[in-house]
């Protein structure tokens, strides 16, 4: 197999355990907005992670490093500028279905990174629909790309976001978790729903979903 390669251009730190990462490829990656690249660390290990954006030849991930579990996230955010590693190419076909069908986007941590990179994709891509996404951490110091976020609301007038705390009271922020947001006065006016969770939480969502009576050829999802 042919591998690819890649070089750390800038790595920093969002929060106290989420990391943004930004490589740099010889030529444009042709990526489609979800899909994920397998990095081969210098271990030997292989990892999937999801792109979160991508700029020409550049390419951003967001990354949670678990000391204790899934240990190999600290392989990852210990990495130094300019370290190169292999790759392999893109994978992965979970992508926007219908382009004119106002959606709601529903995750956390940094199951943020695949749906972040659909919607900014579709937003600078024109599309007209309406896009709404909740998202939920526990503290205020778990918030990241909060900026990026008001940057996209502010430009594009179609979209718009709710920040969820499960464990602060905090005024400008929405207290307990986005489940919550999931009543029939919050989602009539949204045709399609993308979920990217862990398996219990995405089941959670299905099924409150489908207790208010919504189609679930309209549910896509993912979960880790």
């Amino acid at each position: 197999m042919i591998l690819n390669k890649i070089i750390l251009s800038k790595i920093a730190k969002l929060t106290h355990n989420v990391y943004e990462l930004i490589f740099v490829s010889e030529s444009e990656i042709d990526i489609i907005p979800w899909q994920f690249l397998t990095f081969i660390l210098p271990s030997g290990l292989r990892r999937a992670y999801s792109v979160a954006y991508k700029n020409w030849k550049n390419l951003e991930f967001i990354i949670k490093r678990l000391d204790e579990w899934r240990w190999w996230s600290r392989e990852i955010c210990n990495f130094e500028e300019w370290l190169e590693i292999s790759y392999c190419w893109p994978a992965w076909n979970f992508i926007l279905n219908d382009p004119e069908s106002p959606k709601l986007f529903v995750w956390t941590w940094t199951w943020f990174a695949p749906l972040y990179f659909q919607i900014r994709s579709a937003l600078e891509s024109w599309s007209k629909t309406n896009m709404k996404l909740i998202f939920w951490v526990r503290h205020e110091e778990d918030l990241f790309y909060e900026n990026e976020l008001k940057k996209l609301k502010n430009e594009y007038t179609n979209f718009d976001y709710l920040l969820y705390l499960s464990r602060e009271d905090i005024f400008k922020y929405r207290k307990w978790y986005v489940v919550d947001f999931l009543k029939p006065e919050n989602i009539f006016a949204y045709h399609e729903f993308y979920i990217c969770w862990s398996a219990q939480m995405v089941c959670d969502v299905r099924r409150r979903l489908d207790n208010l009576w919504v189609n679930g050829e309209k549910i896509f999802f993912e979960q880790y």
